[in-house]
């Protein structure tokens, strides 16, 4: 890799048993399924080959766990930063999206027609969230510039790096997905310009 070229891996977290129950669960910690650590040894095998400066993950267990398993770094070494986690769903984390519809339906039309602005009872908005993760990554890509990281997120949130990365406007934020299992690989060159050279890549 040229030296002055950084060098962004990013992952999301494997499956959780709370991914399969239709609940919403941001900050809520919990662990991978059984499935989510094969996920994420798989990703380690396929990227066994790639060494990592550093490894930055969301402080959520799920995400530290996927760092670990797929870095090799010891859980001690991977850096952990809050700006990385999924939205905060506040008063409505654990609770299925349907009991939300049909107990606080005029909360939840709010947040599904302002869904830049409006935030959960007690959570935050998609723009909170946007301002948070822009910080981290700003700050990884002047910290480590010419070095290669591994990041560890969130589908919410990593929808948004890409939209950093490559300067596209917040209306963008639905025309990306992050898959479980997989990773995405970008370069950015001194000038700021990012490169994509994989999407979701993976078995």
């Amino acid at each position: 890799m040229n030296n002055s070229m950084t060098e962004l891996y990013i992952i999301r977290h494997g499956e959780t048993e709370l991914n399969t129950t239709g609940v919403y669960y941001g900050w809520t910690d919990c662990g991978l399924s059984e499935k989510g650590v094969m996920q994420s040894e798989d990703l380690a095998d396929i990227l066994q080959n790639v060494s990592f400066d550093a490894v930055i993950s969301s402080s959520l267990i799920r995400a530290v766990v996927t760092a670990v398993v797929v870095s090799g770094f010891a859980p001690e070494e991977i850096i952990r930063d809050d700006r990385l986690r999924e939205l905060n769903f506040g008063d409505w984390e654990g609770i299925h999206h349907k009991e939300i519809k049909e107990k606080q339906k005029e909360a939840w039309e709010n947040w599904r027609s302002d869904w830049k602005n409006a935030a959960p009872p007690g959570g935050e908005s998609f723009s909170e969230m946007y301002v948070r993760v822009k910080s981290c990554i700003e700050d990884i890509l002047r910290e480590y510039k010419g070095k290669r990281v591994l990041v560890v997120s969130h589908q919410g949130a990593m929808r948004i790096i890409p939209m950093i990365l490559l300067g596209f406007p917040e209306e963008a934020y639905w025309s990306f997905t992050a898959e479980q299992g997989r990773y995405s690989q970008y370069e950015i060159d001194d000038t700021g310009h990012c490169t994509i050279k994989r999407i979701n890549s993976g078995r």
